[in-house]
């Protein structure tokens, strides 16, 4: 769970989880500044909002935001992600190949071959689950890649990841799944959760549980994979026209 910022820090809350530098990120364009801005109003928004919001969707044209590769910390997280890809094939292709900490991964990986998609997804998220990964309540908020997360553990946010990049290794395509940031209106904290599209239904994979076809206590903020990020913010009046 990520701590609660004040709301006059938020745009920069969110600016380190698209890219680390708040600079970085008011430098985009003005549809890019306008959903900053508009995340600063998200702490006046009640629980009653969030249950009145519209489901969350995938296929909102006016919800596009940037491609993914303009944020550096995504683009970082990424780049680590394919440097540590081939110790991943090795291992799956061979598991005397494994180091320790991919054995497990690598059984649901070759199990997953003939499953279904929806079975994939139960596999995967039970995998990451079931693990008693220690979580750390203080630290610098990085990212973590799945190899990362396997040896370390981690937040909402490195859950949300690993699970992200374990589907798309066993075949679910970078279209139907995304890394989740919301808002959480119980705890009033912000959250990461992996979301995956499958047979045109949304399925949310949290912290713990079964994946989860509602998910009324979060209001989503962005959502980011490896081909673009999302504003799911509704437009105030005021950057309705810079955002048309």
């Amino acid at each position: 769970m990520l701590a609660l910022r004040p709301a006059a820090a938020l745009a920069s809350t969110i600016a380190l989880f698209l890219g680390g530098d708040t600079a970085v990120a008011q430098r985009g364009t003005n549809h890019v500044t306008s959903a900053l801005a508009a995340l600063a109003l998200l702490t006046g928004i009640g629980a009653a909002d969030a249950r009145s919001a519209a489901p969350y969707s995938f296929d909102a044209p006016d919800q596009y935001l940037t491609p993914a590769e303009d944020y550096p910390r995504w683009a970082a997280l990424a780049a680590r992600h394919r440097s540590q890809a081939a110790v991943i094939e090795a291992c799956i292709a061979d598991a005397s190949a494994c180091p320790d900490r991919l054995r497990g991964y690598r059984e649901i990986v070759v199990q997953a071959q003939h499953l279904s998609a929806l079975r994939k997804l139960t596999l995967v998220n039970r995998f990451f689950n079931s693990r008693q990964w220690h979580v750390e309540q203080s630290r610098r908020d990085d990212w973590r890649t799945l190899t990362d997360f396997l040896s370390q553990g981690g937040d909402c946010e490195d859950y949300a990841i690993a699970k992200y990049f374990a589907l798309r290794q066993v075949g679910l395509a970078a279209d139907d799944v995304r890394v989740g940031i919301s808002w959480d209106f119980e705890t009033r904290a912000h959250h990461a959760v992996t979301v995956v599209r499958i047979d045109d239904q949304v399925y949310f994979l949290d912290v713990d549980g079964s994946p989860r076809r509602n998910q009324t206590s979060y209001r989503f903020l962005f959502s980011i994979n490896e081909i673009a990020i999302w504003d799911h913010v509704p437009p105030t009046h005021e950057s309705e026209g810079e955002r048309s």
